[in-house]
């Protein structure tokens, strides 16, 4: 079944569609945040006290993944978990040939499309010294409300609503 809410992205003329991820689709998320972040989750990681195995594990059972279309060819994935009144994006992953057409942006219009009304506020971590990333999620409303310097993540939200969700 796909995602009803994701929607046209009209600025790059496409039709963007989301969709629960295939198993494979799952693996193949999972072996591209082993291949381009490696470094840098196994640092995070270790700070954490978690292992490969454990983040693999916490991977499948927490919360729930989607692959993003554009013009039905897949772009990109995402994680997401709602934890009480909040929804947590603990990854969003655009293929890097559909990087820079607004695959990203659209897809985060779409969890608020789709989330509004539901949760108050949608959350992510962020490297502090990715600057494309925390560019992109300025431009959609996320503030930075903390610092984890030890870790070297910012943790940033977006409020959907100033009531909180039924």
């Amino acid at each position: 079944m796909r995602d009803q809410n994701c929607r046209e992205a009209a600025s790059a003329g496409r039709r963007i569609e989301c969709s629960p991820a295939t198993d494979v689709e799952r693996r193949e998320l999972m072996g591209l945040m082993r291949e381009e972040l490696a470094g840098r989750l196994d640092r995070v990681m270790s700070l954490m006290g978690v292992t490969w195995r454990e983040f693999e594990q916490l991977y499948e059972r927490r919360g729930h993944v989607r692959t993003v279309r554009c013009d039905g060819v897949v772009a990109g994935y995402y994680w997401i978990e709602q934890r009480g009144g909040g929804l947590h994006l603990h990854a969003i992953f655009v293929l890097p040939r559909h990087r820079g057409r607004g695959i990203a942006g659209a897809a985060l219009e779409s969890l608020e499309d789709e989330f509004r009304g539901k949760v108050d506020v949608i959350e992510l971590g962020v490297e502090q010294d990715n600057v494309i990333a925390k560019s992109l999620y300025t431009v959609q409303g996320f503030t930075v409300e903390d610092v984890l310097p030890e870790l070297g993540f910012e943790i940033m939200r977006k409020r959907l609503s100033d009531e909180p969700a039924n």
